[in-house]
């Protein structure tokens, strides 16, 4: 069975089920490159991608010295903001949204997204 995360599919649903409640998202590699982006403002999204790349490789590190497993995502709460890193299927996916975005939704809009054959 091959399992597929249709990028273009996840990228137009987070826009259009958040609308205006996402201000940015970036789906990069695991290290780091960009592979999709919208984004409603001006942000540097190559060295936002970097940086939660890093991050996650930083949280890798510390998770696998005291023995527990990898984190699946990251939640960095900022004033009214949320980034909601999220890890699946060798991507990492990025958000900028609104504190109001209910994390559930997110984690249903990107599931609807996996293809398996």
């Amino acid at each position: 069975m091959t399992v597929i995360l249709n990028l273009d599919l996840v990228l137009d649903n987070l826009v259009k089920e958040l609308g205006t409640g996402v201000y940015f998202i970036i789906i990069t590699s695991e290290n780091g490159a960009v592979i999709k982006s919208y984004i409603n403002q001006e942000f540097n999204k190559s060295s936002i991608g970097l940086n939660m790349s890093q991050l996650y490789e930083l949280a890798e590190e510390i998770t696998s010295e005291i023995g527990v497993h990898n984190p699946d995502f990251n939640v960095i709460h900022s004033d009214n903001f949320y980034i909601l890193s999220i890890k699946i299927l060798e991507k990492i996916i990025i958000l900028l949204t609104e504190d109001q975005v209910d994390f559930s939704s997110v984690f249903e809009i990107i599931n609807k997204c996996i293809i398996t054959n």
